[in-house]
């Protein structure tokens, strides 16, 4: 009687390539620093807005 292993057959997992993992983290790095960048930006000029209108 073929008794089987407990290992289970190697099932092909979705696992994206290391490269491209990393470059998406760093597109989502990017554009969260760009998004954040322009809030801070926009925060500025509004306070200086309202700074010069006093």
């Amino acid at each position: 009687m073929y008794h089987r292993t407990h290992r289970p057959a190697p099932k092909r997992r979705r696992a994206r390539h290391p490269l491209i993992q990393g470059l998406g983290q760093a597109a989502f790095y990017a554009a969260s620093a760009t998004l954040a960048g322009g809030l801070v930006r926009e925060l500025l000029h509004l306070v200086h807005m309202s700074a010069s209108s006093c």
